[in-house]
């Protein structure tokens, strides 16, 4: 199956989803740096849940809402927005944020969402959840999750010159390989392409090389390395978990971003409150930013 490199891809409308805190500043810094990179308009937002600006008490009923506006033209005045198109939202909206987000994707046309995780673990995360997550698995775009270990970039450094991309060789891998191509074209970096093979303990030594062998050979085919673009290109089969996997070979390659496609479930809500799925694994303990693109 060959997948040409797709050329209707774009960065032009980039969404900040900005909570305002520290935990967001390395996300910020790769916003801004993609923002000044693809020359796209940013569009910073806060969303302020109506429900708290209801339950506000005199003598400030807006409290909230206006320590959130003072907070968002604080950040916007910084030097680092210096010859970025940006524009800044502050939302206040009923519901909850993944919903709103989705809401202002359509609205604003979205072309990219960029957002902070802390990366929450355990009962942490059973209980409270994680929203980046959820808002990857049901937003209707791409989705840049810059997770807890992923240091800030310095103000004009971004750089893209190794690039992951994690496929499952499952119906909807053929869009994010394209997209992962495109990516690697626009940036002049190498795209190396992941897929690993979950095999159960008993899997003998013979039974796996001719697993990989096969799994390799439809990589090949999917990735189209005859076909005739630039992008320098490694097509890589391991055996073991998908997660880590992606996170050795990250790490062994120095790569980054990795690509990949969002959790397949029809229940982003619960899947988001669940430690031990692949994407939260691999955003967890990443350190490098995990594109989320939606197939």
């Amino acid at each position: 199956m060959s997948v040409p490199v797709t050329q209707n891809n774009s960065f032009d409308n980039i969404l900040f989803a900005a909570d305002l805190s520290t935990s967001s500043a390395a996300a910020l810094s790769y916003a801004v740096g993609l923002a000044r990179h693809f020359q796209s308009l940013l569009n910073i937002v806060n969303v302020v849940p109506a429900e708290i600006c209801q339950d506000a008490q005199p003598p400030d009923p807006f409290y909230f809402r206006h320590s959130a506006e003072n907070r968002m033209a604080h950040l916007v005045a910084s030097e680092m927005f210096h010859g970025v198109r940006h524009r800044e939202f502050v939302e206040e909206e009923q519901g909850n944020l993944p919903d709103v987000l989705s809401k202002l994707i359509w609205k604003l046309n979205i072309d990219l969402v960029i957002l902070g995780s802390r990366g929450r673990g355990g009962m942490g995360k059973v209980l409270l959840g994680s929203i980046s997550e959820e808002i990857a698995n049901c937003a209707p775009c791409s989705i840049l999750t810059v997770g807890p270990n992923v240091s800030s970039i310095p103000l004009g450094e971004l750089t893209i010159r190794r690039i992951l991309c994690a496929t499952s060789l499952l119906p909807g891998s053929a869009k994010i390989l394209a997209y992962a191509l495109w990516l690697g074209e626009h940036e002049h970096a190498q795209v190396d392409f992941l897929h690993a093979i979950h095999s159960p303990s008993d899997f003998g030594t013979a039974n796996s090389d001719i697993e990989k062998a096969k799994a390799m050979n439809q990589l090949k085919q999917l990735v189209a390395l005859e076909a005739g673009h630039t992008v320098e290109i490694g097509v890589i089969v391991e055996i073991g978990k998908l997660a880590e996997q992606i996170l050795k070979v990250a790490k062994r390659r120095s790569v980054d971003l990795i690509v990949m496609g969002p959790s397949s479930t029809s229940h982003p809500r619960i899947a988001s409150h669940l430690p031990w799925v692949t994407p939260h694994q691999v955003l967890s303990q990443a350190h490098c930013p995990i594109l989320t693109v939606r197939v």
